[in-house]
């Protein structure tokens, strides 16, 4: 039976698995066999019972110990997402006392901001709780069920139309550039892949990705190891892509290199994108480049599966759903045509036939 204590609480021992006693306390009878019911379930699930780690300190080690072999600008996004976002709210909190509640607030403080970085912060979150778990810190993910906030804003375009890439290819004069570009048009290769090819890479008119190249401040990672497995493929060179880089100069191992030689930086790549946005009158960034090798890929007939591999996609996932904005694109296009049509365009048409 409960005793009652002389500053009115009630107190019960229970004997765990383990054989170890915890004493409970509470207020009244109903809520004191409650945590006495919370205590054994925690226990039965394997949880360290009386495991006081705080978010913070199991932050420390889980960065350490499953993090610290993966290059060191993707250790550097998961830092960013917990120092700047995730450490002030929660931090100090014992892992077994968050909630989603808590979760929530962390993702309402970072609402405002762009739907990737809402991703990182959750997905940080995610992976800190699934191996606290793991390690019988806590029983559950207080991350499940927990959404980012989409963002009502334009569209924005994700790939070059045919007259866009001709434009683009014949107004950049930077050799440099227009390899880089001709790179992401006709080979779909990811801004890191393209900085890490060399020119041993391409034999018989094919290209071998086998290696990246990022930056950590403004010099290169010495780590080149690709994204994934995945991204480790070859690539057949349309003919294009050929005449570009036969007429490029080869003046070391790597494909594209800074104007006086050496080791590409992220300066020299930001001087060698520059020619790319001064010579053109629409908006454009290194992605769009894939992404437009990628609705070559759709509008070419490509199965979704050799387009994975072509793509360096880890996941059919990810490439499926390319294919799906590329569709559902192609049908807004369809009913924007239609409603002009319908709404007006038609009867223009049959008064000048009229006329």
């Amino acid at each position: 039976m409960p005793k009652k204590r002389a500053d009115g609480r009630y107190r019960k021992s229970v004997t765990l698995p383990d054989g170890s006693v915890k004493y409970v306390y509470a207020a009244s009878v109903p809520a004191l066999n409650e945590k006495v019911r919370a205590l054994l379930k925690e226990a039965d699930s394997g949880v360290l019972v009386g495991d006081n780690t705080l978010v913070g300190e199991w932050a420390a080690i889980w960065l350490k110990t499953y993090k610290m072999n993966l290059r060191a600008n993707t250790i550097k996004n998961y830092l960013n997402a917990y120092n700047n976002h995730i450490a002030p709210e929660i931090a100090a909190l014992p892992l077994k006392a968050i909630r989603p509640v808590h979760i929530q607030s962390v993702m309402n403080q970072v609402s405002g901001f762009s739907e990737d970085l809402q991703r990182k912060v959750l997905n940080t979150m995610n992976q800190i709780f699934e191996t606290a778990i793991m390690n019988r810190l806590i029983s559950t993910n207080p991350c499940k069920g927990i959404k980012i906030t989409a963002h009502n804003i334009a569209k924005k375009v994700k790939a070059l139309s045919p007259e866009q890439q001709e434009h683009l290819l014949d107004s950049v004069t930077d050799p440099r550039a227009k390899v880089f570009i001709a790179l992401g048009l006709f080979c779909g290769l990811r801004r890191e892949e393209s900085l890490g090819l060399m020119w041993t890479d391409i034999q018989d008119g094919k290209l071998t990705v086998n290696r990246a190249v990022t930056f950590l401040k403004n010099q290169q990672d010495p780590n080149h190891e690709l994204k994934s497995k995945a991204a480790h493929r070859t690539i057949p060179v349309p003919p294009p892509l050929e005449d570009i880089l036969n007429a490029a100069s080869k003046e070391g191992l790597y494909v594209i290199v800074p104007p006086m030689g050496g080791e590409m930086t992220l300066m020299s790549y930001r001087r060698m994108w520059a020619h790319v946005t001064k010579a053109v009158d629409f908006d454009i960034h290194s992605h769009m480049l894939r992404h437009t090798y990628a609705t070559s890929l759709y509008r070419a007939g490509i199965d979704l599966k050799t387009a994975q591999y072509l793509l360096g996609h880890s996941s059919i996932k990810m490439t499926a759903e390319i294919y799906t904005h590329i569709q559902k694109d192609k049908l807004d296009d369809a009913a924007l045509k239609l409603n002009e049509i319908f709404s007006g365009g038609s009867k223009k048409g049959q008064s000048s036939k009229k006329a």
